[in-house]
């Protein structure tokens, strides 16, 4: 399939060889545009690669990324400055490091190759925000196009090489409060967890409640309530035939989780989606060493937690684009984003972390632990968490993951 030669004899190239040759030959331009153009056609080659590659075995441990579809053409959007009004301007062209090679907006095209090149760098799974859209809220517009990132993972005809999960991002403009609201998330998502390529550990499926603190407000502070709500997502399951959950909860680097609290009596493991740390509010980017400190902390902190934790790793945090002065204090603080020596020196950190504490990951059923991380994020352009291919930096840190793995 590979060999590099056709039946007559002839090299067989690459379709985007073929087409990057094809328009060489075509257009007589100008040596330092000609250039460009093969070096960029040649980025979204070998990004493609893992397309005619065999699957890899199953992995010690499982690395996902979150995955945050927020981007879309329509206007107002993401890339147009503080608030996302259609007023403001597109703040790409000063931040070309933000800029991601396999595209900009949220489409089928781009997430077939955003799997492709994230199954070909070593990631297991991606986790991917879902939103709900209340009745007469504010964002029910917006919220379609915001799980458009679960549609297109779930029709892509390279999902096979990756798996994915939900987490339900309940923030308080976008949590199921009622009985009929709960029911129609329960819809939706009975019919995702059906689907070949959704996460299992242990054969369970994997399913997160992105803030365990507002799913808790949101019931009312009434566990008996909070256990309703769980116990009846899994009763559907199983009446689906689809088996058993492990449902979790997300909670800050810095959270205390000890038996007898809600969070205990109601989750079966939590993970963080990311967290800041508290340094100065100033204009200058704070060293990447002290992100990364705060996730290195959080590991020994959730260690002896009452239940299972996921840890996390920041592939970077700068908010640059989306701040103003009214923001909040953590989208006035800002971190240099890490040189491929230090992203890959807090890989190796991780991993030997596993060792160091090994009730991190997921619970399985013979008591042990699935070692699992995420990362923040694929697609956070706005943020700094960003692990998709960009126009500055490459595919950096996907490749500082493929020499760590």
């Amino acid at each position: 399939m590979c060999s590099g030669r056709g039946t007559n004899g002839r090299s067989k190239l690459h379709p985007y060889r073929q087409r990057l040759f094809r328009f060489v030959r075509a257009r007589r331009i100008g040596r330092l545009r000609a250039m460009k153009t093969v070096a960029s056609l040649l980025v979204v080659a070998a990004l493609h690669a893992p397309l005619l590659a065999a699957p890899e075995p199953a992995r010690d441990t499982l690395v996902g990324i979150n995955y945050f579809a927020g981007w879309w053409e329509e206007l107002p959007n993401k890339w147009h400055g503080h608030g996302w009004t259609a007023q403001e301007p597109d703040w790409r062209p000063q931040h070309p490091e933000r800029v991601p090679v396999l595209g900009c907006y949220n489409d089928q095209a781009t997430m077939d190759r955003e799997i492709a090149a994230a199954a070909g760098h070593g990631v297991d799974f991606f986790s991917i925000l879902w939103y709900f859209a209340p009745s007469g809220g504010k964002h029910a517009a917006d919220v379609p196009r915001l799980n458009r990132g679960l549609t297109h993972f779930e029709r892509s005809t390279n999902a096979p090489q990756l798996k994915f999960m939900v987490e339900y991002c309940n923030h308080a403009d976008f949590s199921a409060v009622t009985d009929a609201e709960w029911s129609a998330c329960l819809q939706v998502w009975l019919a995702t967890l059906r689907h070949p390529s959704y996460l299992r550990v242990g054969h369970r499926l994997v399913f997160k409640i992105h803030d365990a603190h507002q799913f808790w407000m949101k019931n009312g502070q009434d566990l008996a309530r909070c256990r309703a709500r769980l116990e009846q997502l899994r009763t559907a399951v199983r009446e689906a035939g689809l088996g058993e959950m492990l449902i979790g909860g997300g909670v800050m680097s810095r959270t205390d989780v000890k038996s007898g609290q809600y969070i205990a009596q109601v989750f079966d493991f939590t993970a963080t989606y990311m967290s800041i740390p508290p340094v100065e509010v100033r204009e200058q980017a704070h060293p990447y060493t002290l992100l990364a400190a705060e996730a290195r902390a959080a590991r020994a902190h959730h260690a002896a937690d009452a239940l299972p934790w996921v840890p996390y790793l920041a592939a970077g945090w700068n908010p640059r684009p989306w701040t103003h002065p009214g923001a909040d204090p953590n989208h006035r603080r800002f971190f240099s984003f890490p040189t491929r020596a230090e992203w890959t020196a807090e890989l190796r950190q991780l991993r030997a972390d596993f060792q160091r504490y090994p009730t991190l990951g997921l619970p399985l059923p013979d008591g042990g632990r699935q070692k699992i991380c995420t990362i923040y994020a694929w697609n956070e352009f706005g943020e700094g968490g960003i692990m998709a291919p960009t126009q500055a930096e490459g595919a950096m840190k996907l490749e500082g993951l493929k020499e760590v793995r």
